[in-house]
């Protein structure tokens, strides 16, 4: 992809080199994270200051003393709340059901089941794995499995909410992405979320991830069934309102910092 210019010539607020507080990339599942991780990466001068991926221990994450500038992986915005560490938030979001095929897209690729990844997974977590394997996308989206629901039911609300899977679940995330995440891009807008990011970071690197680093899906076209589409949309109904709601905002913001 080529690099992204044209910034406005509003003072940016935060310094990317030298951020007031660590920068914590909430990295919601098959939302164009290992571009903007390494774009991210890419603009910590000292690559010794931005941490290991989250793989489900908070220790690290939870000691002040660390001299991390950014951390990253697929936190849940709740776990680095609890924390009571203060950060700035950045994330993405994605269109509910570009989103769930991606899931099924990643995990029907034999080349993602290694066995390295099966070795720290429990048995029904690799049942549900071989499983999508071999389904097409309409099995995938209709299976009754619990670990392939929880992989494509709501989950950029849940990861952005500040208790999952409780009452006002929608509202808190709405609150948070508006309030408390110093930046979040859309996915279907890319090239302007770059453009926005550097508007609120100064110091920060043109865009120049290789695309053959982007890890991104193929697009093509994809047939579902009507009842599938209304599962999709039945699991996903947070989901779609917060896409909404997200974009709506975005635009906001965009239009404020690009007004030309």
């Amino acid at each position: 992809m080529k690099a992204l210019f044209n910034l406005p010539q509003s003072p940016a607020q935060e310094d990317l080199q030298n951020p007031k507080c660590p920068i914590a990339f909430v990295h919601i599942p098959k939302t164009a994270g290992t571009a903007f991780i390494e774009y991210l990466i890419g603009n910590i001068a000292d690559q010794s200051r931005v941490a290991p991926p989250f793989m489900g221990d908070m220790a690290m994450t939870r000691d002040e003393r660390s001299s991390y500038q950014l951390y990253w992986g697929h936190y849940d915005y709740f776990l680095l709340k609890a924390t009571g560490r203060k950060f700035t938030f950045v994330t993405f979001l994605r269109h509910p059901l570009a989103r769930a095929i991606s899931q099924w897209k990643s995990w029907s690729n034999p080349s993602n089941l290694t066995e390295a990844w099966l070795n720290v997974m429990e048995p029904y977590q690799v049942d549900a794995l071989r499983f999508s394997q071999k389904a097409t996308l309409e099995e995938f989206i209709m299976s009754p499995n619990l670990y392939i629901e929880g992989h494509i039911r709501d989950v950029q609300t849940r990861y952005l909410a500040d208790a999952p899977d409780r009452p006002g679940m929608l509202d808190s995330a709405k609150r948070n992405l508006e309030t408390v995440f110093r930046f979040f891009g859309i996915v279907e807008r890319f090239e302007d979320s770059i453009r926005l990011f550097r508007a609120n970071f100064k110091n920060s690197l043109p865009y120049a991830v290789p695309e053959t680093r982007e890890n991104r899906s193929r697009e093509s076209e994809v047939h579902l069934s009507p009842a599938a589409q209304a599962r999709l949309r039945a699991l996903n109904s947070n989901d779609f309102e917060l896409y909404d709601f997200g974009c709506r905002l975005f635009e906001k913001r965009y239009r404020e910092v690009f007004r030309n």
